[in-house]
């Protein structure tokens, strides 16, 4: 039997009830929406190095690369025809012909730096663009019945990813024309620092006596790269894309008479063998 007064307070505990299961109510919301905000949270922010920002937003590295294309393409011969042995044109591909810099932006946007496993993922997406100037001179090169050598540090087994991603800017690149090579074991393993000084030397040394391992080539463009060539001009953007020198033991007054005339070097700040 309840007394009146038992009945009042009971009645006046209702609406204490009501509240509190109100609050846990909200509670649980707010506890479920910041569980919701915090597996939607956005990534860390990481900021990009100077050196990727002077390649990527300055206006003095492509100032600069098309100068020296500019340079190079003054010092060409009017013409490569009637050539008793065929010259050759030499050049390294990454920051040479192809702006890797996009590779770069994106893993240092992660926090993350070079690997080879997201180095060569990157090459088979053949989403590298120019380097500026390249073009012009690459086909002026053609235009006047010379050769193209691109030498590579690319492994060679991706040669035909570096092949597409050439032909897909417009590049006037044939088997015939244009011969390229990417680094194989024995490339490094041929480096004895005296006939070979690094490791590009020996597929220098093929071009010039008529042996190259050309990739994506064909019967009639495999003659015509099977005779001694003259290499006459050296394009890079490492010191050791010139043939016998190495960073360490580059003597620059013997380089740099031949800067301008013979060999070329490109800005690249991102990396190098320094």
């Amino acid at each position: 039997m309840f007394t009146t007064a038992s009945i009042s307070f009971k009645t006046a505990l209702r609406p204490i009830a009501v509240s509190c299961l109100a609050l846990s109510a909200l509670s649980a919301c707010v506890t479920t929406q910041q569980a919701d905000t915090a597996a939607v949270a956005p990534e860390a922010s990481f900021s990009l190095s100077n050196s990727v920002k002077y390649q990527r937003q300055s206006k003095e590295y492509p100032l600069l690369s098309a100068y020296v294309y500019k340079q190079a393409t003054a010092a060409l011969p009017a013409s490569f025809d009637n050539q008793q042995t065929p010259s050759v044109i030499v050049l390294d591909v990454d920051e040479t012909v192809l702006d890797n810099s996009l590779y770069q932006e994106e893993r240092e946007s992660k926090g993350m730096g070079y690997s080879s496993e997201s180095w060569n993922a990157w090459i088979k997406r053949e989403e590298a663009t120019l380097v500026p100037g390249v073009d012009k001179f690459l086909a002026t090169v053609i235009e006047r019945g010379g050769k193209i050598a691109l030498i590579t540090n690319r492994d060679k087994t991706l040669d035909a990813h570096t092949w597409n991603n050439l032909l897909a800017m417009g590049l006037p690149l044939t088997p015939s024309n244009t011969c390229i090579m990417g680094r194989l074991p024995a490339d490094k393993e041929a480096v004895d620092h005296k006939y070979i000084v690094n490791d590009k030397d020996r597929r220098r040394n093929a071009v010039k006596q008529g042996s190259p391992a050309c990739s994506l080539t064909n019967e009639a463009a495999s003659d015509s790269w099977n005779k001694p060539h003259n290499i006459i001009m050296q394009i890079g953007d490492n010191i050791e894309d010139f043939q016998g020198v190495t960073q360490e033991d580059a003597y620059l007054p013997a380089i740099l008479p031949e800067v301008g005339t013979s060999l070329f070097i490109l800005p690249n700040p991102m990396y190098g063998s320094w």
